[in-house]
C-alpha cells in the first residue's frame, strides 16, 4: 500500500512531489490544460494514478 501512496504523490515523469491539491478541491491543474502529448508520456502503469507536476507541464509548454 505504501508504494501506491508514494506513486500518487510523485509526478510520473520527473518523480518529484507533484503537490496535487485535488483532494482539497483546489489544484492548479483544475485551471490548466494538460497537453495530450505530455499525458501520453506517462508510463502505462501510472496513468490515472499520479498527476503530472506543474513544473513538467510548464517545461513542456515552453517547447
Amino acid at each position: 500500500m505504501m508504494n501506491i501512496l508514494v506513486e500518487e504523490r510523485h509526478c510520473p515523469l520527473c518523480k518529484e512531489l507533484n503537490r496535487c491539491g485535488a483532494e482539497s478541491d483546489e489544484c492548479w491543474c483544475f485551471h490548466t490544460e494538460i497537453p495530450l502529448e505530455l499525458q501520453e508520456q506517462i508510463p502505462e502503469e501510472l496513468r490515472g494514478k499520479a498527476c503530472i507536476c506543474q513544473k513538467c507541464v510548464e517545461a513542456f509548454n515552453k517547447h
